[in-house]
């Protein structure tokens, strides 16, 4: 369940509505099954009250069909929804985590490939949903990852151009070398997003990325972190102090008064949590869209 103030739920709700499409609100009302008065009618509630639309979202009923899970078992590809947008994709599927969370014991911790134990932490991570800026945020990462960002770019100092690219650390960290010190905490703010997105999403893809300590070191120390200071763990982990640490240095590097530095902070103390849910949230719902909404690193 969402929990907040009217006020909260409100303001969550105009935030939804803002991301979404008409395609998506049609989806929403299940347009196709109603007659276009009633769509209409029930599109003019969401608008007139943005709250109704977590309620819709947590809806067993709005998953399944926003997520085509009935058609996935039966192999079926149905378009009526074609033109949703990712961002509806992926809310559907963190509000859909957090109903399953809401109602287990424990979540599954993968620890190898294909190998998952049982965490009995899914009431710590039912709780991490609970605001709905939580669910917000991971439905946006998600969404912003739906299309991989790329160029070319010179970095001071060396012959030549480098490429960037925000699917990759080491790629990203380029953009560091090339921008003023006060254009960096965006560039550190969406390394800690890749890192969660990896982490949570294409943990396979993220031992590639970042095989063990020393490419984790020498990462760190490439982008401001103190090598010295990570752990002495595998991928998921390091990838936790990492994009932790990254969140910190954008939070450090803003203006204290910005309103996004508790936000920051935040998004590096509950760094964990976030990566659970979103590991749920694949195992469960993601990766069988991963073909057509997401793909995983190289």
């Amino acid at each position: 369940m969402v929990i907040g103030s009217p006020a909260e739920l409100d303001q969550a709700g105009l935030a939804y509505l803002a991301r979404m499409t008409d395609a998506d609100l049609q989806a929403l009302v299940r347009a196709d099954q109603v007659s276009a008065a009633e769509a209409a009618a029930r599109i003019g509630a969401l608008r007139r009250e943005p709250a109704l639309i977590l309620d819709v979202l947590d809806r067993p009923a709005t998953s399944a069909e926003v997520l085509n899970l009935a058609d996935r078992r039966t192999g079926a590809r149905p378009d009526r929804f074609a033109l949703i947008s990712p961002f509806l994709i992926f809310a559907a599927a963190i509000h859909r985590t957090a109903g399953d969370l809401s109602t287990s014991a424990y979540a599954p911790e993968r620890t190898a490939p294909r190998l998952r134990i049982p965490l009995f932490d899914a009431g710590q991570l039912s709780a991490y949903l609970g605001p709905p800026g939580h669910r917000l945020f991971l439905a946006d990462l998600l969404a912003s990852f739906a299309k991989i960002s790329s160029g070319m770019v010179p970095v001071p100092g060396r012959p030549g151009r480098r490429r960037w690219s925000d699917a990759d650390p080491a790629r990203l960290a380029v953009l560091l070398d090339t921008v003023p010190a006060a254009q960096r905490p965006p560039v550190w703010r969406r390394l800690g997003d890749l890192a969660l997105f990896l982490a949570g999403v294409f943990p396979d893809a993220a031992e590639r990325l970042i095989p063990g300590q020393v490419a984790a070191s020498r990462l760190a120390r490439r982008t401001g972190l103190d090598p010295e200071a990570g752990p002495d763990a595998g991928a998921p982990d390091l990838l936790e102090w990492l994009g932790a640490g990254w969140y910190r240095l954008a939070a450090d590097h803003i203006r204290p008064a910005d309103a996004s530095v508790p936000e920051l902070r935040e998004r590096a103390e509950q760094f964990r949590p976030a990566r659970r849910v979103l590991n749920t949230a694949a195992d469960r719902y993601l990766l069988p869209l991963s073909s057509g909404w997401l793909t995983a690193p190289g």
